[in-house]
């Protein structure tokens, strides 16, 4: 449950500390006082969305932290998370949210940085709310089968693990037919594909040396002008006068070492460059002799060259990918003209995968059916007990035309409020005083099914009020015999039911607006209901009207203690 929340900077709370008891604790205040604040508050612990419109108005950062104590089934799923993301396990959790003004923010539980998802997966174990947003969830009727196995704990029973299990095999099934080309005129096509492809690449006899080769010849093709250009210069340097000249230096070098020995070395040494050259001379005077251009040539290589790049732009970006996709086609091809048998043998298992899975998915309907008869008569019950005795409420089953991941089941939630009107579904209902108790009726029945530690409603109340309210108010204090509830409200009975009554207020201090969250001693309590119930005319009979109101409502809690003992 949640113990204790503080708050600093969240819009209009500057600062506040509060400590919430574990059964019934009821919020009040005048309209606009910051009761969504707070709740927003709470919001942030549970993963909600945090943003500059939330920080106090000349503050630099905002920060909310809350301490939530762990029942048994909440210990050991918070050690499954904790296992799950490595993270340190204690018996109690301290969720810590903060910003900057920079946009900075921060995400804690013990200490230890989370993500945001991490955050939602968590508190989605830890508390359930219902504001009015949440009407939007009910009225879509894809979430009426979540909520039937939420409460029947489909998920657990054999046949549903069967169904999981036949479920992924059949898909395994149809993802091996598809390699095959699915039916046997997508698989022909395939195979016509296949053919086509695998000869305009063989055809083409490429390889990895001749592409090369190709790039060679191609470039010397496109720079021919430049290379005879080059050595033709070179030739003209080799040939004439510097042959000469080397041929005089070496002669001089040969007489001036008759009569120093020193000089013999450097005579030889000039006599193997003067061959050296000669034969450098007469190789580049060949070749620019020998290089003719030849136009059609070129044409050849240009055409051979566009059509690698043509099939490396079809089938891969490099000769390697070419000839690696010529193989994976090849034994594509293998396998669908080949197929026949693996094909029959396949679609022989998936047929008796698919009977498998409809007298395993007809068995999770009678279930569903069951539980869903099961789960109708406790709201019903709890519908009876808001001052809605004559609800009529049914689970519309229909089979989907294909089998699903979680079954053959589309259900729908159909509900009529009052006597003599058939069931319709729910976003038929116009009352929102109806949808308010049926929203308190089901999540009895599943706070019960899934202990969840907490449980918070926004204006509950909302449309309704006299005898309604009251029996709102006493269903809350049902449900606070077992679960944390944390409710806001407009209704004296529901704030008199409270176990633990806060009262947020406003105040101007200092050209400031600041809302506060106090916690009502027993005397403030019944001044607060008196409030309720006489608005600016509290006298002493609003006074009395009030301390009746909560001995009534204490004795009525009294009655629930002798029921569970």
């Amino acid at each position: 449950m949640l113990e204790s929340i503080s708050i600093k900077n969240i819009a209009l709370i500057e600062s506040a500390d509060i400590e919430f008891d574990n059964s019934l604790n009821v919020l009040t205040g005048e309209t606009g006082a910051g009761k969504s604040i707070l709740l927003d508050s709470i919001g942030l612990l549970l993963g909600d969305r945090i943003d500059k419109t939330l920080l106090r108005n000349g503050a630099d950062d905002c920060k909310v932290t809350g301490k939530f104590s762990l029942n048994d089934f909440s210990k050991k799923y918070f050690k499954n998370f904790c296992e799950r993301y490595d993270l340190e396990y204690d018996d109690e959790i301290i969720i810590t949210r903060s910003y900057s003004i920079e946009g900075k923010s921060s995400i804690k539980i013990n200490g230890q940085i989370i993500t945001l998802s991490m955050l939602k997966e968590l508190c989605s174990n830890l508390v359930n709310t219902y504001g009015q947003n949440e009407n939007q969830v009910i009225f879509d009727a894809q979430n009426h089968l979540k909520i039937l196995d939420a409460f029947a704990s489909t998920s657990n029973t054999p046949e549903y693990r069967e169904y999981v299990s036949l479920f992924a095999k059949l898909k395994e099934i149809e993802a091996k037919l598809n390699e095959f080309g699915g039916s046997d005129e997508y698989r022909l096509r395939q195979i016509d594909l296949l053919k086509y492809d695998i000869d305009e690449i063989e055809s083409a006899q490429i390889c990895l040396e001749d592409f090369e080769d190709l790039q060679n010849k191609r470039r010397l093709m496109l720079n021919i002008g430049k290379i005879i250009s080059n050595t033709t210069l070179a030739e003209n340097c080799l040939g004439g006068d510097m042959l000469s000249l080397i041929n005089k230096a070496k002669n001089a070098i040969e007489q001036a070492s008759g009569y120093d020995d020193k000089l013999l070395d450097i005579a030889s040494r000039m006599d193997v460059a003067r061959l050296e050259l000669e034969d450098i001379f007469e190789t580049v005077k060949s070749y620019n002799q020998n290089c003719d251009f030849d136009e059609n040539e070129q044409q050849k290589i240009e055409d051979r060259y566009s059509l690698y790049n043509k099939l490396m732009r079809k089938y891969g970006n490099s000769v390697e990918n070419v000839l690696q996709k010529l193989e994976e086609m090849k034994a594509e091809l293998n396998n669908l003209t080949n197929a026949d048998k693996l094909i029959a043998e396949l679609n022989f298992s998936k047929d008796e995968v698919c009977k498998k899975l409809l007298e395993v998915g007809n068995k999770i309907t009678e279930y569903r059916k069951c539980s869903a008869e099961k789960l109708s008569g406790l709201i019903l019950n709890n519908l009876k007990n808001l001052n809605m005795k004559n609800s009529k409420l049914k689970f519309d089953f229909t089979h989907t035309v294909k089998f699903n991941s979680n079954g053959l089941d589309k259900v729908e939630l159909l509900f009529s409020a009052n006597l003599g009107e058939e069931v319709k579904p729910l976003n038929k209902i116009a009352s929102g005083g109806e949808i308010s108790r049926f929203m308190l009726a089901l999540k009895s029945v599943i706070a019960k099914q899934d202990n969840m530690p907490t449980m918070i409603f926004d204006e509950i109340d909302t449309g309704i009020s006299g005898a309604t309210s009251e029996a709102v108010a006493k269903q809350m204090a049902i449900i606070g015999r077992h679960h944390q509830v944390i409710v806001v409200t407009h209704s004296h009975q529901i704030a008199s039911m409270a176990d633990t009554n806060f009262l947020i207020e406003k105040f101007e201090i200092d050209n400031k607006t600041i809302t506060k969250v106090k916690k009502l001693n027993q005397t403030e309590k019944v001044q607060e209901i008196a409030r309720f119930m006489s608005g600016d005319n509290m006298n002493n009979a609003a006074i009395d009207n009030a301390k009746l109101l909560i001995m009534e409502q204490e004795e009525y809690k009294k009655s629930l203690e002798n029921i569970d003992n």
